[in-house]
């Protein structure tokens, strides 16, 4: 794993954490070098990938605004195939259910069987939709969010807090 990997999955749920390394550790044993390239995202940083593609220029990434991804609470993250240490966002279709399938064998919902709009590299811990993870966090407290995953997942987890960078809406108090 690459050191943005890394420093991008400390930042998320403990349990999607170890379910991705052994994701990226599994793929990498078949010869196939994952990385993350999205974790944890702030409201300003969400905000400006749905952006893309509206007012700003390229592709349109995602349909969620702020606090509507579950990247936003910590609980989602993008994979990509990289070659020759950069992402490969061409790889083919074959390469995107690879890491897909392999990230639902550790129990993660896969963004490529969504129906709407199919997120290939993205993979999330089941159980919490965002609207359930606002109404949890009120826009700003991750611990809540976290501590219903782990009930979820049927795990615990001593969470003392989420990352301490994380940044809710203005005003809003982060714990």
């Amino acid at each position: 794993m690459n050191p943005h990997t890394v420093r991008r999955l400390t930042k998320v749920h403990p349990l999607l954490r170890r379910k991705a390394e052994a994701v990226i550790g599994q793929l990498a044993a078949e010869g196939l070098t994952v990385e993350v390239v999205s974790g944890l995202r702030t409201a300003d940083e969400q905000n400006a990938l749905y952006a893309q593609g509206r007012t700003k220029p390229g592709p349109k990434v995602t349909y969620a605004k702020a606090w509507q991804s579950n990247h936003n609470y910590g609980l989602a993250i993008d994979l990509c195939p990289f070659v020759d240490g950069k992402p490969d966002w061409n790889a083919p279709r074959a390469t995107w259910k690879r890491i897909g399938e392999a990230a639902e064998r550790q129990g993660l919902e896969w963004g490529g069987r969504w129906a709407k709009f199919r997120d290939m590299p993205h993979v999330q811990l089941p159980g919490l939709s965002v609207a359930q993870c606002f109404a949890l966090s009120g826009g700003a407290n991750l611990q809540p969010v976290w501590d219903a995953a782990s009930r979820i997942a049927g795990v615990v987890y001593a969470i003392k807090s989420p990352p301490v960078d994380f940044q809710g809406p203005k005003g809003a108090t982060v714990y």
